[in-house]
């Protein structure tokens, strides 16, 4: 090896010292590199590399050293090649391994972090460069540039093995290293006021040489074999984006369209048209007519065309074309498609998972929820939108439309594109939770109030804050000053389109109100009580009325289904339904009572529901705030239900009301202008808020006693309605399976007074003495074959322990030695305080986001 200098370089390298990680040594990046480049083979060159901004984006252009020095400025990335190259047959500069001429230091990177200070002992580096806060690189120059390739390779290799450097840097032919006076651009490293992190030369020795064997004996090395470095193949030399703490898993996306940048640095771009359109100066401009600099536009990559589109309306428009503008630019497809990449490296697979995952939720289209991935759909029909679960296959398509994704191919020595690999998909799709998609609560069809804060909320999209996606054009949904005389207004408005219904009483009109009410704002609600449109025939406006209701609940249909007759049944149709976050659920022409399945219940008074998905292994949480109505005739809510839902109660007391004829046609007057009609509710509710929210002195509903009778109860109580919880009280004071159970506690204390008996002792004494308390328990039904069965006796006691009822209850109790059952007097514990609401005065520091009140 022949000595040559770098001589254009300044004569002196700087004062050398021990330093220290506090200090800063003033040199220049020309006296840096001459220091360290005192020998390189004649013919090579050095390489530097000067990126401004963030040095992540765009390639990485070679410069020799003695060419490249002026354009190194302080307030850019400024890069050295740890080794030398020979300039190609056509004399282009590249740094890349098939020119390497030799290695002249080697470079750890991650010192402070990944790898402890204490980990160097007392071997003295050749410098120490502060890249980012608390974040340093290491180099040691070595005292005999290494011109074997192989060697020079070997040599990182032990460094890495011995944890010294990320393995990310097994690259020591191309690899590059921070400059001295330089900035990190990277957005991560910016401080408060936004300015890049400027590097400091913390360490410098440029005298301290070392041979590989002093290396390896001093740090403690073990020399690697003859191979090629770990995961060589996995993390290949040729990566154009490669960099010191660079995540070679994922590329992140330029922040500028490359096509855009290069318009904009050829001065031939003009102004955005909007929706990824550009006005652009035609690059053949020369051949229009008389020059004209008119009519040409660039369009960005979409879904459907993945490297853009270009156009021209001048007549050699048909000549060019998109792929012709990126060679006239010289702009690569692979940057033209303006993606992220994403590496297969093996050993990565949570960091690729990660990246897939993030570059997903990038786009904006994808949540989570309930540990399902989900999109939100639109009807092109109805313009009714609703929650699709993602397949394994759509999220795969949707991975390949998000990034770019590639893997090592060993015959080319390099990265080639490739399809998102069926395992690291299925990982992302069978994962419980995830880092960066957001979570998604519900799809919104209206304005709505938030439930923390009870703010409307007429803006359209996705609200961090609630978590929900609002699907709806806010002009529609023009409100009214919120003042008791427009409210009034209002409230006509909505009676109007029940005049033609036939109510049983006033209280049912009201609940019909209220069901509107619930209809509009049950996406606010955490519990909402279903309704039932109940009539003595067929043909009296049941799911007319049920139509109505829903029309106030979104622009599609109710979502109609028969009533499950078993509780497996139940189970497998809520949580299928729901899964797409329906506005209605309706039960239509009920032949049966509302039997009380466990889901059916959850669902009117839990705010989710978890189960497994039907077909799969793999269980989904949905919400259930979705508004559900029923109608039958004769039939109704029973047992527990009796409390869950309300009961409007129709009659036309007419022998054939098949035949009426609703001339209004209601349902149509609110598809057609829905915005008004939702407004006008909302607007009645606002008013309720600004009078001081005003609650009538009703008796309160425990589960339903919060949010929904403010928003859907006491507004309408203000307006001079009955109480629109009448039907549902009623029910609960009326209640069958209590009265049953009332007149067995009076039998029952009867015959036994305060006395604990057993269950057969019960039976028994009933069947001889006490007829009546017998057929007090034949009204259960626990009777099999003429007997009444002890075991199921016990489970209806067992149901209703303490239950009071009529001033008494059933209690455990121990008698002849084994557990026994007895009736004892009680009273009734004192009715809870009348429910406040979680929202606040209009009048007060309540306000409307996304418009005007």
């Amino acid at each position: 090896m022949t000595r040559q200098m770098l001589t254009v370089f300044a004569s002196d390298p700087g004062k050398g010292g021990k330093g220290g990680k506090g200090g800063e040594f003033p040199i220049t990046n020309t006296e840096f590199i001459a220091s360290v480049f005192q020998q390189i083979p004649p013919g090579a060159f050095a390489a530097v590399c000067s990126k401004p901004g963030d040095p992540t984006l765009g390639g990485w252009t070679a410069t020799p050293a003695t060419q490249g020095i002026p354009n190194l400025s302080a307030n850019h990335n400024n890069y050295i090649g740890c080794s030398s190259f020979f300039p190609g047959d056509d004399d282009s500069f590249k740094a890349r391994k098939d020119r390497f001429a030799a290695c002249h230091f080697l470079m750890l990177d991650d010192i402070g972090t990944k790898v402890p200070f204490e980990r160097l002992g007392s071997f003295e580096l050749s410098w120490l460069i502060e890249t980012s806060p608390g974040n340093y690189q290491g180099g040691i120059i070595l005292a005999n540039p290494i011109s074997d390739a192989a060697e020079a390779v070997r040599l990182l290799t032990a460094v890495i093995d011995a944890g010294l450097c990320d393995p990310g840097a097994a690259g020591p032919l191309s690899r590059w290293a921070r400059l001295p006076v330089a900035i990190n651009g990277k957005p991560k490293h910016k401080d408060n006021l936004g300015e890049p992190f400027h590097c400091r030369l913390t360490e410098w020795r440029p005298e301290k040489r070392y041979t590989s064997q002093e290396i390896l004996a001093r740090l403690e090395l073990e020399r690697a074999p003859g191979r090629r470095p770990r995961h060589s193949k996995t993390r290949s030399v040729k990566r154009s984006e490669w960099d010191d703490d660079a995540h070679d898993v994922l590329v992140p996306q330029a922040v500028e369209n490359p096509v855009v940048a290069a318009l904009k640095a050829r001065g031939l771009y003009k102004t955005p048209l909007g929706s990824g359109k550009h006005d652009i100066t035609c690059p053949w401009v020369e051949e229009h007519t008389d020059a004209l600099d008119t009519g040409a536009a660039y369009f960005e990559p979409d879904d459907l065309y993945q490297l853009g589109g270009f156009c021209c309306q001048h007549s050699h428009g048909e000549r060019y074309h998109i792929k012709d503008l990126l060679a006239k630019l010289e702009i690569p497809n692979i940057e033209a498609r303006h993606k992220p990449v994403i590496r297969v490296v093996p050993g990565d697979l949570h960091r690729v998972v990660d990246a897939a995952e993030k570059e997903l939720a990038a786009r904006g289209r994808h949540f989570q929820s309930g540990g399902l991935i989900v999109s939100i759909s639109t009807d092109p029909t109805t313009g009714d939108p609703s929650i699709v679960p993602t397949s394994p296959q759509a999220l795969a398509r949707e991975l390949s439309i998000a990034a770019i994704w590639e893997k090592y191919d060993r015959r080319s020595d390099g990265w080639v594109r490739c399809d998102p690999p069926q395992r690291h998909v299925s990982i992302l799709y069978d994962a419980q939770e995830f880092k960066h998609l957001p979570s998604l609560g519900g799809v919104i069809r209206q304005p709505y109030f938030r439930e923390s804060d009870g703010e409307l909320i007429t803006k359209a999209g996705y609200d961090k804050t609630s978590q929900r996606f609002g699907v709806f054009d806010p002009r529609q949904f023009v409100i009214p000053e919120p003042t008791s005389e427009e409210a009034a207004a209002a409230l006509a408005l909505l009676e109007d389109l029940l005049e033609e219904f036939h109510f049983v009483s006033d209280t049912d009109r009201a609940a019909g109100l209220s069901a509107i009410f619930t209809a509009v704002v049950r996406s606010s609600l955490p519990y909402a009580p279903g309704f039932h449109v109940q009539a003595p025939v067929y043909g009296s406006g049941k799911t007319y009325l049920c139509e109505l209701i829903g029309a106030f609940a979104g622009p599609g249909r109710n979502t109609k289904v028969s009533y499950p007759t078993t509780s497996e049944e139940a189970t497998k149709v809520m949580l299928s339904l729901l899964l797409s976050g329906p506005a209605v659920i309706e039960f239509d022409d009920m032949a049966t009572d509302w039997t009380p399945h466990g889901i059916i219940k959850r669902v009117l008074t839990a705010e989710q529901i978890t189960d497994r998905i039907l077909g799969a292994s793999k269980t989904a949480t949905v919400s259930t705030r979705t508004l559900f109505l029923g109608s039958g005739n004769n039939v109704g809510p029973v047992s527990d239900l009796l409390r869950r839902i309300v009961t409007i109660h129709l009659d036309p007391r007419c022998s054939t009301p098949a035949t009426l004829n609703y001339k209004s046609s209601p349902v149509d007057k609110v598809r057609q202008n829905r915005g008004r009609y939702v407004a006008a509710v909302l607007s009645i509710i606002l008013a309720w808020h600004k009078a001081g929210s005003p609650r009538a002195r009703v008796e309160n509903i425990v589960t339903f006693g919060g949010s929904w009778s403010d928003y859907c109860r006491h507004p309408l109580i203000w307006l001079g309605q009955p109480d629109p919880a009448t039907a549902l009280l009623e029910q609960v004071r009326h209640d069958p399976d209590a009265e049953l159970l009332g007149a067995l506690m009076i039998e029952w204390q009867k015959a036994f007074g305060s006395r604990p008996t057993t269950v057969r002792k019960a039976i028994e004494m009933a069947g001889r003495n006490y007829p009546d308390l017998r057929d007090a328990m034949c009204e259960f039904p626990i009777e099999e074959r003429g007997e009444i069965n002890h075991v199921k006796l016990g489970c209806l006691l067992r149901k209703n322990v303490n239950r009071i009822i009529n001033g008494m209850e059933f209690q455990k109790d121990k008698a002849e030695g084994h557990n026994g059952w007895r009736v004892v007097v009680t009273e009734s514990p004192p009715l809870p305080p009348l429910s406040r609401s979680i929202t606040k005065s209009v009048t007060g520091n309540k306000k409307i986001v996304g418009g005007e009140v």
